[in-house]
Order: C-alpha cells, then sequence, then structure tokens
C-alpha cells in the first residue's frame, strides 16, 4: 500500500469537516479514534502535520461556557484542519 493509499482516510475525514459534511464533534471523535489506532509507520513529514492536527483536535472543547484559554473553539479547529489538509495534499 502506498503512503498515498494509506493517507486517503485522514484526507477524506478532514476534507469532510472542512466541507461541512461532518460537524467539528463528529470529527473530533473520528479523528482521535483514527490516529490513536494508527498502526502503519508513518514517514517524518507526514506525521508531523497529522500529530500537529492531534494537538489541535485534543484542544478544541464544543463548550464555550467550558473552554480554557488553552482550548480551541470550533472555527480555530477548522482553520488548522484546512491548513493540515493543504499540507497533505
Amino acid at each position: 500500500m502506498s503512503s498515498i493509499e494509506w493517507l486517503e482516510p485522514y484526507i477524506l475525514l478532514v476534507t469532510q469537516f472542512v466541507v461541512g459534511e461532518v460537524t467539528a464533534g463528529q470529527f473530533e471523535a473520528s479523528y482521535m479514534d483514527m490516529f490513536k489506532n494508527e498502526s502503519r509507520e508513518i514517514p517524518d513529514d507526514i506525521y508531523d502535520v497529522l500529530n500537529d492536527l492531534f494537538s489541535d483536535v485534543d484542544a478544541y472543547c464544543g463548550d464555550p461556557d467550558l473552554r480554557g484559554d488553552e482550548d480551541l473553539d470550533e472555527l480555530t479547529l477548522l482553520s488548522r484542519a484546512k491548513e493540515a489538509l493543504r499540507k497533505l495534499t
């Protein structure tokens, strides 16, 4: 399997979030699960992008009443996802 083939699920999920097909909450749950359960060796440059996005997803807090200074809101997460998508494609 080429690196492009195994990367496709990540690109698809991020794209679905960016275009509004999945909510931030759905993206958060799916991305966390996908990345945490990744068993393949990832090239360093791609890992850096996916790991940075994982950190952003981990910092996302959908509830404004619970959001702290270090937490990300939906618009910031969306911006970071767009940047990650740009780097991956």
